[in-house]
């Protein structure tokens, strides 16, 4: 019998980690120690292997997710059901009804096991702006539920964890989203100056904050900047702007290139929840970020200026031209922070401590 094995659960592709959940994910993964499993559901690829167990869904929609929960508990049920001490990691980046079944489902299949649950958001708080009421009233329903019967529940940040406390009484563990980045600097592939949002379209909170770079930003910009591009990275946006360069989903590797020879990374987000994980890799790379609050939220900063936050157009542009005129300069400021946030966000750093404070190996 095995002493000791892990299952890590998602609802979404981890590999290719080609998003900011995926990369936190597949960081967590390959910082958790001894044996351990992920399993996948996903639309894009059929990984499988000693590590990966991926469950094909043929379109990324609710129905076919649901379809598809049974046997995927099943698989999780059959990788641990001969392990002595079996946890289970559920990540909690999509809608918390698949995360509640697979929850209720082990409770009963592994009554001994330990179920850890990784809120990357609180979803109800999204659920809120961006569905309507039934979805939202579901979602809280159930996220609640997931956050009181989990043996372990987490939040990314300690303003979160208020927040949770706040609307379900519920006292989670911090476990910060974080990140493991061993950039190799690579030639760079676009001549002209550009800025750079990396994040899907069909988030709505990304779908915003793209809309506001493509109606409020950079018009004015290319006033004075008539060669200025923006960068887009995570699939799902198909309109045509001349001063888009539209990479859609692209590698880690390639990502961390775009970034790094970026003038800027640009986050305008006004709405969200959770902590972005575009901002901290930008950070770790020595990039200059732009952030509204909302979208730097939840980061433990050591300096600003940089990164900068602001809220107003007016002023954001007006930054944006600071930037442009003397990037080197800024950079160079951007530079001597990344080993900070190397760090402070290294996911081995954070998975080790949390692992001793928490559970039993």
């Amino acid at each position: 019998m095995t002493k000791f094995k892990t299952a890590f659960v998602t609802f979404f592709p981890v590999m290719p980690d080609n998003m900011g959940s995926s990369a936190v994910v597949n960081s967590r993964f390959k910082s958790w120690p001894n044996k351990k499993k992920l399993f996948q559901l996903s639309h894009i690829t059929k990984i499988n292997n000693k590590n990966f167990k991926t469950i094909f869904i043929e379109k990324e929609t609710p129905i076919n997710k649901i379809i598809k929960l049974p046997r995927l508990i099943i698989q999780i049920f059959n990788y641990l059901k001969n392990s002595k001490k079996k946890i289970v990691i559920i990540e909690g980046a999509s809608w918390i009804l698949y995360s509640f079944t697979v929850l209720v489902a082990l409770k009963f299949l592994l009554p001994k096991s330990t179920i850890i649950y990784i809120s990357h958001s609180i979803e109800s708080e999204i659920r809120k702006k961006y569905s309507n009421l039934i979805i939202f009233q579901i979602t809280k329903f159930l996220e609640k539920l997931v956050f009181k019967y989990s043996d372990i529940s987490t939040s990314v940040s300690n303003i979160e964890k208020r927040e949770i406390e706040r609307l379900y009484g519920i006292k989670t563990i911090l476990y910060p989203n974080a990140i493991t980045i061993q950039h190799k600097v690579k030639k760079k592939e676009i001549s002209n100056d550009y800025i750079i949002y990396s994040g899907s379209y069909l988030y709505k909170p990304n779908k915003n904050a793209i809309d506001y770079l493509n109606f409020k930003i950079m018009p004015r910009l290319l006033k004075i900047f008539p060669k200025l591009k923006l960068v887009l990275t995570g699939g799902g946006f198909k309109k045509n702007f001349p001063w888009i360069i539209n990479k859609k989903i692209v590698s880690k590797k390639k990502l961390h290139d775009l970034i790094y020879f970026s003038k800027c990374m640009c986050v305008p987000l006004k709405f969200g929840s959770g902590t972005r994980i575009k901002i901290i890799e930008a950070m770790s790379l020595g990039v200059i970020v732009i952030s509204t609050k909302k979208g730097i939220e939840g980061i433990n900063l050591r300096n600003i200026n940089p990164p900068f936050i602001v809220d107003d157009t007016s002023n954001m542009i007006k930054l944006i031209v600071k930037i442009l005129k003397n990037n080197s300069k800024i950079r160079k400021k951007a530079d001597k922070e990344k080993s900070y946030y190397l760090n402070k966000y290294s996911m081995k750093n954070i998975t080790k401590d949390f692992i001793k404070k928490n559970i039993q190996i």
